[in-house]
């Protein structure tokens, strides 16, 4: 370790002079001089050194300045060593000792700033981060939440339309309405799905609207339309769902870092069938009490959507195995009810469907007569033509009552359009079905109805058989098995039309 007086001075003439005198080539050190001469032991410590070179002489420490001025060892050294340190490096050596103090200062602070900033940067950034993903999971929950409140506040209520009726003019069937309601307002256990028929006109809508707002809870009425989109549409709209879920960023991260996205993509028909399974879970687990889904109008789905037809009925199992909704098929009487029956998911269905038929005379009566207010000479005139079909009593009412239309005038609309229903079953002479259909007619004419197994025997082809009976011209009573005239007009068409006593 070299001392400070070699570092400043370099090797003094004092230092070769004492080398001299000590004699040989023996040469000690100004440290070594100070031991030999004064026997003070001297060590410069780091924290010396550094002293030295931020601050001017002035300021070292007592032995330092001891060692650094010779001329307090030999008075031969003065000279040499005071030529040697001059004022002037002195004042170097501060204005360097400064210099490089300011800088380190600066150097430091700049850099403790540098790194508050970045770590001010930081917890901001992290405390605001914090605040999104809360507000978003909040504002998620609550959005979901409401969906959620909507939807079993449309099965606490029920959900079905008006009559397309004026009150004032509704018939209150009552045979009909009670068989209705034991299904619309079942016993918990109730493990069954069901199916209501009647014939068009007969006023299945109306009825089944009719009994479904007096029952109201629990109750939801869908119309069914033959394409799925617009079925999925009428269903959420039933249930009040709403397709715009609300997920969160972080659910949605999540998902993506999970490869669980199949929930977002899910096909709508799910989306809205798991809402409504949902909604029947919680209403069923607040009232002890199954909820009712009905499907109006599934006889469209017949020759449009037969898939869609069948999944409704393996999903009405389904329900009915589980005992968690019961659901009503509303349907025209033809090939859609045996389409059913002729399937597995049938094992399910309440075996004695709900037939829905034609107006009594005495409600006919009290609905031409006193809803109405038709004259009662031509009330029984119309009941006469078309007996108690309550759409063409509604229609032709209306035509003699409001348009001021004469009996004969109706009489004549009437049988036109059962003369066009012949021309659609192809059952006109010189048609592919006018043999079969002249004998079907003869049965008819002479018994008034045959059994449905009469009626597949004599046509011996299952095709055109649901071709007559899809052309308005037969019914078939799902109940009891029977074959008919499609209505009293037809019947009454039949006898009075030259050209088809010609079939007989």
């Amino acid at each position: 370790m070299r001392s400070i007086t070699t570092e400043i001075f370099g090797k003094s003439s004092c230092q070769r002079s004492f080398s001299t005198k000590l004699g040989g080539d023996k040469s000690l050190t100004a440290q070594e001089l100070l031991d030999t001469i004064f026997g003070i032991p001297y060590r410069v410590h780091q924290s010396d050194r550094a002293s030295q070179e931020f601050f001017p002489h002035s300021f070292l420490p007592l032995h330092v300045k001891l060692h650094s001025w010779p001329s307090l060892i030999h008075d031969g050294c003065v000279p040499q060593a005071r030529h040697t340190h001059t004022y002037s490096d002195a004042k170097d050596t501060l204005k360097t000792g400064i210099r490089n103090v300011k800088k380190n200062i600066k150097e430091g602070v700049e850099t403790d700033l540098s790194a508050w900033k970045i770590l001010k940067w930081i917890g901001a950034g992290l405390v605001t981060s914090a605040g999104l993903v809360i507000f978003d999971l909040s504002f998620a929950k609550w959005y979901n939440r409401q969906n959620e409140s909507v939807l079993l506040h449309t099965f606490e209520h029920g959900s079905c339309p008006k009559p397309d009726v004026m009150q004032e003019q509704l018939i209150y069937r009552e045979v009909v309405i009670k068989k209705l309601r034991r299904i619309l307002e079942p016993i918990p256990d109730h493990s069954s799905y069901h199916v209501v028929v009647g014939n068009h006109g007969t006023g299945k809508t109306t009825v089944v609207r009719q009994c479904a707002r007096d029952v109201g809870k629990g109750v939801i009425y869908v119309d069914v339309p033959p394409v799925l989109d617009n079925f999925v549409d009428n269903l959420a709209k039933a249930i009040g769902y709403s397709f715009k879920e609300y997920v969160s960023f972080t659910e949605s991260f999540k998902r993506r870092i999970l490869g669980n996205s199949e929930s977002a993509e899910q096909p709508r028909f799910f989306r809205v069938l798991d809402a409504f399974e949902r909604g029947a879970r919680k209403y069923k687990a607040n009232n002890s009490k199954t909820p009712v889904l009905i499907l109006d109008n599934i006889s469209k789905l017949g020759q449009e959507n037969v898939k869609l037809l069948r999944d409704l009925q393996d999903i009405a199992k389904l329900y009915a195995d589980q005992r968690s909704c019961i659901i009503v098929f509303v349907s025209s009487e033809g090939t859609v009810p045996r389409m059913m029956m002729e399937r597995s998911s049938w094992s399910r269905s309440d075996r004695e469907p709900i037939v829905i038929g034609d107006l009594t005379n005495k409600e006919a009566f009290t609905y031409l007569h006193e809803k109405l207010g038709i004259d009662e000479k031509i009330t029984n005139q119309l009941l006469q033509l078309l007996g108690g079909r309550i759409r063409d009593l509604k229609t032709y009412g209306d035509k003699i009552n409001k348009e001021g239309a004469t009996f004969e005038a109706v009489r004549k609309i009437v049988l036109d359009d059962v003369n066009h229903n012949f021309h659609q079953a192809r059952m006109k002479k010189g048609k592919r079905n006018h043999v079969i259909g002249k004998v079907i007619v003869q049965e008819l004419v002479k018994n008034k109805k045959i059994h449905f197994d009469t009626f597949i025997e004599l046509v011996n082809n299952e095709q055109i058989a649901d071709e007559l009976l899809q052309a308005n011209v037969f019914l078939y009573d799902l109940e009891s098995g029977i074959v008919t005239f499609q209505s009293h007009a037809t019947e009454v068409f039949v006898r009075e039309n030259p050209e088809l006593k010609s079939i007989g």
